[in-house]
């Protein structure tokens, strides 16, 4: 796996994200793709370019760029829905961190789902 393929960074709400784009274990230009349209905010179209990849229902790392997808489009049950399948997926990633820590998947997965009930409570 790339050193690509395993970045992610945490940026907060700055860019309506709850995390920044996680890259996942794809061509490089696939992933950059997903993580370019996330961090443009255009939500849909990150959607979308998942939807072409015919995403793995279990890769954690995807399901967390689905789920930052969903809340920038404010549908945050879909969003819940695509975090908790990270958190709970079988495969679990060792992700780089923007401050140069590793996390799991898993931590981020639980990161984004008590960040998206913080964002929406005072919607």
């Amino acid at each position: 796996m790339s050193k690509l393929a395993k970045m992610i960074s945490l940026m907060g709400l700055s860019v309506g994200m709850i995390t920044a784009p996680a890259v996942a274990a794809r061509s490089d230009e696939s992933a950059r793709q997903v993580a370019d349209a996330l961090l443009a905010g255009d939500y849909v179209g990150a959607e979308a370019r998942i939807a072409q990849l015919g995403m793995n229902k279990s890769d954690p790392v995807m399901l967390i760029n689905l789920g930052n997808a969903y809340a920038g489009m404010g549908r945050k049950a879909d969003a819940q829905i695509a975090y908790k399948a990270a958190l709970n997926s079988a495969e679990v990633i060792d992700l780089d961190m923007a401050d140069g820590s590793v996390r799991s998947s898993r931590e981020v997965a639980e990161i984004a789902l008590d960040r998206l009930g913080t964002s929406f409570a005072g919607r």
